[in-house]
């Protein structure tokens, strides 16, 4: 039973590498003493520079930590109208090879003037919905897509609403949707 150095190495060089037989090759470990270890290694890993490292980046970590983080959300790519949105498609190369791309609809943030109310309507629309509101109207394109133009972001030009905001100096508030209804026979009562 002739016994092999583990991984082929050569007895002369390493002293402290265990030997083993080749039948018992693939469970045994080899063993260094500490002081080779940091002896022979010329990286900083070995010198404890790693742990004073991650050491740092802890504390960096934790020096931005603190501060809260602000997350911004997006809204959805999509005609408020028509509720068109990105389309599933390829860039084929040259070579024919097919990478997944999203085809992004030409969305445009717009003021549309409401005719019959007088005022701006903000919206967010796709260049062919735009056509479609010029060629049919902003009514009836609301009206085809089941949208409540009242619902949506406005500016007021009527000349009722310019003498309201000289005389009261400050805009209505809005009403809250999501505030609880009272009965007329509780607020009464109290």
């Amino acid at each position: 039973n002739t016994s092999r150095p583990l991984h082929g190495h050569p007895t002369s060089t390493d002293p402290v590498r265990a030997f083993v037989s080749p039948s018992a090759m693939a469970s045994t470990i080899t063993l260094k003493t500490p002081n080779q270890v940091l002896g022979a290694s010329r990286t900083s890993f070995a010198a404890g520079e790693l742990a004073s490292s991650f050491r740092q980046m802890a504390i960096a970590r934790a020096a931005t930590s603190s501060a809260p983080v602000r997350l911004t959300t997006e809204m959805s790519r999509r005609c408020q109208f028509t509720d068109k949105k990105a389309n599933n498609g390829y860039a084929v190369t040259f070579s024919h090879k097919r990478n997944k791309k999203l085809q992004q609809v030409n969305l445009q943030e717009k003021r549309i003037f409401w005719e019959s109310e007088n005022r701006w309507v903000k919206v967010k629309v796709a260049a062919s919905t735009i056509k479609t509101i010029q060629k049919i109207g902003l009514e009836a394109m609301a009206k085809r897509c089941d949208i409540d133009l009242y619902s949506l972001p406005y500016s007021d030009i009527s000349p009722a609403r310019t003498e309201w905001l000289k005389e009261n100096n400050t805009p209505p508030k809005k009403k809250n949707k999501r505030a609880m209804k009272q009965d007329k026979a509780t607020t009464e009562s109290a």
